[in-house]
């Protein structure tokens, strides 16, 4: 019963060690992006994630 236990705890240690891996390496990339070319969007829009809009008639 302990071994189930201990098991569980072990699972749930490695589980919370790789979520908290994975925010700080998403933190530490978000920290070192550049910041966005201006005119980026109306070159590319898919640098910037950016969508235009169709004009309407």
């Amino acid at each position: 019963m302990l071994t189930r236990v201990w098991d569980v705890v072990k699972a749930t240690l490695a589980v919370s060690a790789l979520i908290a891996a994975a925010l700080v390496s998403a933190d530490k990339l978000d920290r070192q992006k550049t910041q966005p070319v201006v005119g980026a969007a109306l070159v590319e829009p898919a640098t910037t994630g950016a969508i235009a809009s169709p004009g309407r008639p």
